[in-house]
């Protein structure tokens, strides 16, 4: 509905400042405290008074008391005292880990008592997160599903009750079978609403374990380690199981985890890391919160960061959001479900404009970016629907100092009519979310208007985001649809898979994987300031100018068959289309091609799987680009693989075949494309040779005898060397040769000694060892005494070319040459060396015998000191003896 305003007019709202203090902004929590005083006692009735969703996404979470959860946020960790002041109010569910906040539930008349404790930043009600799951028109394909509902399809040659989808376009089924890879030694972490929460669904875990759909006791593939669930919840549809299901259809040998992210942005924020803490290498989430900034990376971003600088890969579902303008209208092919401004155009609002509570004056956004002025937009819907809307504001989380609403009005009936009007979620975060109520009419057109609450004077004009929530695909054209200036039309994405802190992942087809789904989000997102502190309430400053991130990071498949969860076809088979499964379908690609690479970290895998993505198809690329619809392209898992280096060769042995050759053998590498092979001696590459990847053994000759080496072979990838594997091997001494060479005559060895032949040492005794150095090393040579040629024998002289030759007893002392030849004869030289006499025997000492007289041996030598002892007494009688003879007259 386009109104023209004129300058200084003002309707429905003062255009002055009021002279009396502004009320505070309303908050969500104080309007559920408001409706509950007013008799509101029930989720209905509670959501109806603040435009909320009665069920479903961004819908209160209400118990049978009509008590609400709700997060309070501190400004520090809480102590122990302040616990307890909460809990005396209500009850204390959960103590966040991840962030100084917990979780109550509490009567909505108590909320602004939570609110006013000391240290508390901020009250706001938990709200139900969105899904990405989506539903397509294509669901049904009567060649594929005409087995029926449930599992009752058998694949052939398999051991699943049906196939993966995904293998196909993805090329994961090639890759498993190329690389020999099935996500074995990887962990995938899953985060959605829930697993298992207690509803009857049309399979049971057990059945889709026995199946082959899951893993778990009893999988008739092999793969026994059941899902791990780390936090359930018992609301929600369990998409987290049917996104295990398509995991373990790709990558069938990886550890599953499960932590569900409902209970908030805080509660989803400790399943990321507990996640992590638990091993997780990858993890995907297929949820998105109302509350989740458009300008600033959040809590959610905070602990995607977190668990990345640990190592993690992280991959979220974009969302399925966008909407494309119907033919035959002026929105036609044009993505129109969100509008974006840099920022706030102020205008004076109509006078069917309601202001806020308790405010004294107000204005209105102006949609038109030329010369006119218009505060509503107008989208109309191909059916009645019950629409609903996220407004965000270009400002930083703690530091929200601008009120904005989103009002949505109807002029079926005539007169333009308010049918619902937005709360923010708290005063410091700069979201509002509005829902038309489901319980009354439908609408098939509606009216925007953002107002802005001027009653404190001076007001900033932050940039401003409006996006689906529901309804919008059903949503036909829009009024303001064209990107002008700084209005941007179409950019869906926004909260953490947006804000450049994951690869956000688009869907299409599994059919038609060239062409992304109609309902996939597109980018781009903005970012305008430095990241949200998620430990204390601190503003973050702003960014120099303007972060543009381009949306989607890549694209996978939707609309895979599960046993029980997505849209049942109308031949009774389930199909699982949105972005929630083409996520999980990209990360199950990561742990395939995680398990092939280990040694690359997450950063390196995610780059590869970008740089391999397949081209595909942009719907409206004068509108988008192609990175802001599907980002890199379709996800190809074999050409991922192939962008990774190899895997190091195992089985690697070397063996020598004799003194100058080795053998080689290895065990083939899946996906190499050739090996090279490196003969090493220290440092010094002897050999250096590429084979086929069908050669896993060769040998190498002309090696030296008694020598040490290194073998090193490298798997070679189609793009990529792989890590070396190496092992030492050692070439034997050879045999002592069987003949004897002539003597060496006296002419031969010639008057002069050889040089460099040094004898060590230079004199020794007849019948000693001599060392001669400066010989060929590592080769037999024989060895020669003269002046009569006396033979030594054969002698090895190692790698130090030093031969040891003993002399012969029987060699007369004197001067003496030693003379050496090679195995070929060849006369090596001589080396002088002085012979001394050999030294004589030693005479044997006279052995003196003991009788033994049966003591114990241990005694002997006392017995031979007490022999000793009387001998020398003996002695000294006698001499005295004859003293005194001698003295005698």
């Amino acid at each position: 509905m386009s109104t023209v305003v004129g300058a200084g007019l003002i309707f429905g709202g003062s255009g002055a400042v009021a002279d009396d203090e502004p009320a505070p902004v309303t908050t969500l929590a104080d309007a559920l405290a408001s409706a509950a005083a007013d008799g509101a006692t029930d989720a209905a009735a509670l959501a109806a008074s603040t435009s909320l969703p009665a069920t479903g996404p961004g819908s209160l979470t209400v118990d049978a008391s009509g008590a609400v959860q709700a997060t309070v946020t501190f400004a520090s960790r809480p102590d122990v005292a302040t616990l307890d002041a909460v809990a005396a109010i209500a009850t204390l569910e959960t103590v966040h880990g991840f962030s100084a906040a917990v979780t109550v539930v509490a009567d909505p008349q108590r909320l602004p008592e939570l609110a006013a404790l000391p240290g508390v930043v901020g009250v706001a009600p938990v709200l139900a997160p969105a899904t990405s799951v989506a539903n397509s028109a294509a669901a049904t394909d009567p060649a594929a599903e005409a087995a029926g509902p449930g599992i009752r399809l058998a694949a052939e040659d398999s051991c699943r009750a049906f196939g993966v989808d995904a293998d196909e376009p993805l090329r994961s089924a090639l890759a498993r079978e190329t690389f020999d890879v099935d996500g074995t030694g990887v962990t995938v972490g899953i985060i959605s609403d829930s697993y298992e929460s207690g509803a009857a669904r049309a399979t049971t875990p057990a059945e889709e374990i026995a199946a082959g759909l899951l893993p778990g006791p009893g999988n008739p593939c092999g793969y026994t380690s059941p899902v791990e669930v780390l936090v359930e919840s018992t609301s929600g549809g369990d998409e987290g199981r049917g996104m295990a299901q398509l995991v373990h259809g790709v990558a069938p040998g990886s550890r599953l985890l499960f932590a569900s992210g409902n209970g908030g942005t805080n509660a989803m924020a400790d399943s990321i890391i507990a996640l992590a803490d638990a091993g997780a290498d990858i993890i995907v989430d297929d949820l998105g919160y109302a509350e989740e900034p458009r300008f600033q990376q959040g809590l959610i971003s905070a602990a995607i960061t977190e668990v990345q600088n640990r190592g993690v890969a992280y991959y979220s579902a974009v969302g399925n959001d966008n909407a494309t303008g119907h033919p035959r209208t002026p929105s036609a092919g044009k993505p129109i479900a969100a509008w974006q401004t840099m920022s706030y155009r102020p205008i004076a609002c109509p006078e069917w404009v309601e202001g806020p509570a308790d405010a004294t004056s107000w204005d209105c956004l102006d949609f038109d970016p030329g010369e006119t002025s218009d505060p509503t937009d107008t989208l109309s819907y191909s059916r009645a629907v019950h629409p609903g809307f996220v407004l965000s504001w270009g400002e930083a989380v703690y530091d929200v100092t601008t009120a904005l609403s989103l009002q949505v009005y109807s002029s079926a009936s005539g007169e333009p009519e308010l049918i619902a009007g937005s709360e923010v979620f708290s005063s410091w975060i700069p979201n509002a979310l509005v829902s038309v109520d489901a319980e009354g009419p439908a609408y098939d057109e509606v009216d925007l208007v953002v107002v802005r609450d001027t009653s404190a004077g001076e007001v900033g004009t932050p940039a401003v985001w409006i996006g689906n929530w529901a309804g919008a695909g059903a949503l036909t054209t829009r009024e303001h649809n064209e990107t002008v200036g700084d209005d941007l039309v179409g950019a869906a994405a926004f909260g953490h898979a947006a804000d450049g802190s994951t690869i956000g992942v688009a869907a299409a087809d599994w059919r038609t994987p060239t062409l992304p789904e109609s309902y996939s989000s597109p980018g781009p997102g903005t970012i305008l300031f430095e990241p949200m502190n998620a430990f204390e309430p601190v503003p973050s400053a702003a960014l120099p100018a303007p972060l543009v991130v381009a949306g989607p990071e890549v694209a996978s498949v939707d609309g895979n068959r599960t046993s029980f969860f997505g849209q049942l076809s109308e031949d009774g088979v389930y199909r699982f289309f949105g972005t929630s499964a083409a996520a999980p379908n990209a990360a199950a690609v990561h742990a395939l091609a995680a398990e092939y690479a280990p040694g690359l970290r997450a950063g390196e895998v995610t780059e590869a799987l970008l740089v391999t993505a397949r081209a595909m198809e942009n719907p409206f690329p004068a509108y988008r680009t192609d990175a802001e619809v599907f980002g890199a392209g379709l996800v190809d898992a074999n050409a991922l693989l192939e962008q990774l280096p190899p895997r190091a060769v195992a089985g690697l042995e070397a063996e020598a075949l004799s003194p100058t050759s080795i053998a080689v053998s290895w065990d083939a590498v899946a996906g190499a494309t050739a090996y090279r092979v490196e003969v090493l001696a220290g440092d010094a590459v002897l050999h250096d040779v590429e084979l086929d990847a069908e050669v896993t053994a060769t040998t190498f000759d002309a090696l030296t005898a008694e020598s040490s080496y290194t073998v090193r072979v490298t798997a070679i990838g189609a793009s990529a060397y792989g890590p070396a594997a190496s092992v030492d091997v050692s070439t034997p001494r050879p045999a002592v040769p069987g003949t004897t060479p002539a003597a060496p005559t006296v002419a031969e060895l010639g008057s002069t000694p050889a040089p460099g032949l040094v004898a060590t040492p230079a004199t020794v005794a007849a019948g000693g060892t001599v060392t001669v150095t400066g010989l060929p090393s590592r080769e037999y040579v024989y060895g020669w005494f003269f002046s009569d040629p006396t033979a030594l024998g054969w002698a090895w002289t190692g790698a130090d070319g030093a031969a040891t030759v003993t002399v012969p007893a029987s060699v007369p002392a004197g001067a003496h040459r030693l003379a050496f030849r090679a195995e070929d004869g060849t006369l090596l030289g001589w080396v002088a060396l002085q012979v001394t006499a050999a030294a004589p025997a030693p005479v044997p000492a006279p052995a003196v015998a003991l009788a033994r007289t049966g003591q114990d041996t241990d005694l002997a030598p006392v017995a031979l000191w007490a022999a000793a002892g009387l001998l020398v007494g003996a002695g000294l009688t006698v001499a005295a003896a004859r003293r005194r003879a001698a003295s005698r007259p």
